[in-house]
């Protein structure tokens, strides 16, 4: 009878059996919120760029990466305001276009993001020449004064037929097209436009509307293209057209 007494006493040593309940519980207490803890955090990252996202839409702010398709770049959106405004130029620059009988040879088009105006080089150049024409500063005139107070990006680019052009100022079509591009910047520049919400390009022969097959199709592709962009698209564009 000792000797299963003192084995009895023996095997009662140690930590008592209630503390491995103890402490199990408290494992799966921590575990519990440490997952909180980081479900907490995810959902506040996913929350700042659902709000970047809407922001960028809205023409707030620069593009931000949406949460729902993370892989697509976010488009982004006129303002009310802008959008309100743009659709007004457009209609008076068509008004002016028609009394002014250049229906085929100025025309407006409205995008998700802004308007082109796309103007054939002898409404506004001589041929072979970047000097603007007198007759054609309305037009550009109209486009100045309604952006003046927005917040939009103007990009202007050039362009040509594929006829080559060799003279001392323009060895080629790049150059002139270049050229005629920067006088339509300068003007708005002079209009009050700001030079950092400006770019210029030019494309020379290499970005036709049509074939160059015909003379009345090489007329088409001569031409000048105002983008009229909202703020919120990315810079990087802008500048990209700046260095071409």
């Amino acid at each position: 009878m000792a000797g299963k007494k003192k084995k009895v006493e023996e095997s009662k040593g140690g930590a008592p059996e209630w503390m491995v309940t103890f402490g199990d519980l408290m494992s799966l207490l921590l575990t519990f919120f440490v997952l909180l803890v980081s479900f907490s955090s995810i959902q506040q990252v996913k929350f700042q760029k659902a709000l970047g996202s809407l922001h960028g839409a809205l023409g707030l702010l620069p593009y931000q990466e949406s949460v729902v398709f993370q892989n697509e770049p976010l488009i982004p959106q006129l303002s009310d305001y802008q959008n309100k405004r743009l659709r007004t130029l457009a209609m008076e620059l068509k008004r002016m276009v028609r009394e002014g009988g250049l229906e085929k040879q100025i025309s407006t088009e409205m995008m998700d993001d802004g308007i082109l105006v796309r103007i054939d080089s002898p409404v506004l150049f001589a041929l072979g020449d970047d000097r603007l024409k007198p007759n054609a500063l309305p037009i550009l005139k109209k486009i100045a004064e309604s952006n003046a107070d927005l917040s939009t990006m103007l990009r202007i680019e050039g362009h040509t037929d594929d006829l080559p052009i060799h003279t001392n100022r323009f060895p080629s079509n790049w150059e002139l097209s270049t050229a005629r591009a920067l006088s339509v910047l300068r003007y708005f520049v002079e209009q009050g436009i700001s030079p950092d919400r400006l770019a210029a390009v030019g494309y020379g022969e290499y970005h036709p509307l049509v074939p160059n097959t015909s003379p009345e199709n090489r007329a088409k592709n001569r031409r000048v293209e105002i983008y009229i962009l909202s703020e919120s698209l990315d810079r990087n564009l802008m500048d990209d057209a700046n260095q071409s």
